[in-house]
């Protein structure tokens, strides 16, 4: 089956009346290719691309497909901005009419609207690493000054050490 149009201001927000007009089975699939969105309100993606594929039930819209994007995150080392790729796959039944048993993420509006925004937050911040790192030799901030020391080297002198750590420092050595 062909793909439907998505809207040009909001591409999360899908108008599924023509799907909710049509007999049990029929399908159709949502492309995606947005190069710069906002979902939900905070998480700001760029390259967002993949196929939804949405089918007409009985009690609404099933909705399966994967798709991917690229978000902004400070490595935890360095602190710099790192371009992470997120994916989400959606396996999900959206309930029309909407009923009050069932969570509003998963509903379709009066309005024959499927608003995706939840949803795909929820997935994309789950499939963030919890330590991003931009490379695995990253060498982080230097302690006494904040440089970051991948790109530049700090000569500092040795600090003062605790005498009752000085025996901790010499294993160090």
């Amino acid at each position: 089956p062909g793909g439907a149009n998505l809207n040009e201001r909001n591409p999360l927000r899908l108008n599924v009346g023509f799907l909710l007009n049509k007999n049990v089975g029929y399908s159709r699939n949502f492309e995606f290719e947005v190069p710069h969105t906002v979902v939900d309100g905070d998480l700001e993606v760029s390259n967002l691309t993949g196929t939804l594929h949405a089918t007409r039930t009985g009690q609404g819209v099933y909705m399966r497909g994967k798709l991917t994007a690229h978000a902004p995150v400070e490595c935890v080392r360095c602190l710099d901005e790192v371009d992470q790729t997120l994916t989400a796959k959606i396996d999900e039944l959206f309930v029309y009419p909407p009923q009050e048993d069932v969570e509003p993420e998963l509903t379709i509006s009066e309005e024959a609207t499927l608003n995706l925004d939840p949803i795909l937050r929820e997935l994309f911040i789950l499939d963030i690493p919890i330590q991003v790192v931009c490379r695995e030799d990253c060498k982080g901030l230097c302690p006494v000054c904040g440089e970051n020391r991948n790109e530049q080297h700090c000569e500092h002198p040795e600090e003062d050490i605790d005498p009752r750590m000085a025996v901790l420092k010499s294993l160090l050595d």
